[in-house]
């Protein structure tokens, strides 16, 4: 084998391993790109979970009032049905 012949072919060598490192780093800009838009989705997804956690909150209170004047209003009605009886057995 020549000196030209075994430079031609450590330069094709190279040159692949060039391309393998050029495919390895077009792989990894990919994945950091699906990277940053998962990260983005679950940005989107985490302020929508905070909105529906406000909202839960506060239909919660909304229920522990609405259950106060329920218990009000048994209690009010309790008392009227007391008037009634003693109303009636007068």
């Amino acid at each position: 084998m020549t000196a030209l012949d075994d430079l031609e072919a450590r330069v094709a060598a190279l040159e692949a391993s060039q391309a393998d490192y050029r495919a390895v780093l077009a792989a990894v800009n990919a994945l950091g790109a699906n990277q940053r838009e998962h990260a983005e989705r679950l940005g989107r997804v985490e302020t929508r979970l905070d909105r529906v956690d406000s909202r839960l909150t506060s239909v919660e209170y909304k229920l522990d009032d609405g259950n106060a004047r329920v218990r009000s209003l048994e209690h009010t009605a309790g008392e009227i049905k007391e008037l009634l009886i003693k109303a009636l057995e007068r």
